[in-house]
């Protein structure tokens, strides 16, 4: 008796891209950055994307725990927060505008229904909501590069000697400093980039390639959760930079120098959040006061005909007439509740409570650290 032998069914391959893989005969509208050069081939390791940066960071606090131990840092200095942000803030960086184009492409699948008719090609719109310019992109970085030039050359003291939790105190600590604050440059201002591109293109999207149903806004919120990920990012990213002894503990000089080069990054979530829902703001205004106005004629237009009737014949049709008038008063109830902002309820709220606690709390320690001394 012989045994039959069985196949297990092949196992599906793990999606190396972020995004539905392209049409053959899909033009993208311009070549892809460095940014998506490093991304797709990061989705390309036998390891989930997000272990790669985490394996970075690790490795880099790894060097600089062992730099700052062996120097004397953490005996002289004390372990602080700031000493284990700083050198991997540049992988978050990279981590976040990954994460972000991996979140964009099912935000835009989910926001598929909301598209009009003689939209651009569905294809077209997801490339440019997950792929930077090349060009501008290097441009971004190299943005970075010179403000991080322009901000030393102005600053009050040198490098060697602006308070970092001891980050500088030693040649082999302050060359470690170095080597991550390049990199934090480029990848800084490369995130700001990203960001501006892609709530840019949300906006473009809901003012120009949407269609409003007001009795349909589930897809309309699609695009506004990637607008409070990418804001609540961003605040992940910026607001450690609160603790950076130079705020912290620096001269009234280095505090204030610190304060100006900072503090609007710190309220950049709050525009990232608004600014591309804008557009869909106004459109679903416009909407819903269409509506109003359509139902008060209909209400107008069921008036005057029953006054008509009325004149005609007392008393008769008033059954009819109440019905279609609490019909039409249930309709503008409902029109009444439609948000005019894309995202559901208490989301705003919640999320302006997150972006803004900090910055507040920080500005009553600032305030009160000028006026006690």
């Amino acid at each position: 008796m012989t045994q039959r032998r069985t196949t297990a069914p092949p196992r599906p391959r793990r999606s190396t891209t972020h995004a539905a893989p392209p049409d053959p005969g899909f033009v993208p509208p311009y070549p892809p950055s460095w940014v998506d050069w490093l991304t797709a081939r990061v989705d390309r390791l036998p390891i989930p994307w997000w272990s790669f940066y985490l394996i970075v960071a690790l490795v880099l606090e790894g060097a600089q725990v062992t730099i700052l131990w062996r120097e004397g840092v953490f005996a002289a200095y004390g372990v602080v927060f700031f000493q284990f942000f700083f050198p991997v803030n540049f992988v978050l960086a990279a981590f976040l505008m990954h994460a972000l184009d991996r979140r964009a492409a099912p935000s835009l699948e989910r926001f598929r229904p909301a598209l009009r008719e003689d939209a651009r090609p569905f294809e077209t719109l997801g490339y440019e909501l997950t792929t930077l310019p090349r060009w501008p992109a290097v441009a971004a970085g190299l943005t970075g590069l010179a403000f991080g030039a322009f901000s030393v050359a102005i600053l009050p003291t040198s490098m060697r000697d602006y308070p970092m939790a001891g980050l500088n105190a030693t040649p082999t600590a302050f060359a470690f400093m170095l080597i991550c604050f390049l990199p934090t440059l480029l990848f800084w201002f490369t995130l700001i980039y990203h960001t501006i591109h892609q709530m840019r293109t949300v906006h473009r999207i809901y003012g120009r390639e949407t269609r409003v149903d007001l009795y349909q806004l589930q897809p309309f919120y699609s695009l506004a959760g990637l607008a409070a990920v990418t804001a609540l990012g961003f605040a992940i990213y910026t607001y450690p930079w609160l603790t950076d002894p130079g705020v912290q503990t620096g001269t009234s000089a280095q505090v204030d120098f610190s304060l100006l080069l900072t503090f609007p990054f710190y309220l950049w979530p709050i525009v990232i959040f608004v600014w591309p829902l804008w557009g869909a703001h106004r459109a679903l205004v416009g909407h819903k006061e269409s509506a109003l106005t359509e139902v008060g004629r209909r209400r107008e237009s069921i008036t005057t005909r029953f006054h008509r009737r009325l004149e005609r014949e007392p008393l008769s049709g008033m059954d009819e007439f109440n019905k279609a008038l609490a019909t039409l008063e249930l309709e503008t109830a409902a029109l009444e509740k439609v948000p005019t902002w894309p995202w559901p309820r208490a989301m705003f709220r919640n999320l302006m409570a997150a972006f803004l606690l900090p910055v507040f709390i920080w500005l009553i320690q600032y305030v009160l650290q000028k006026v006690l001394g």
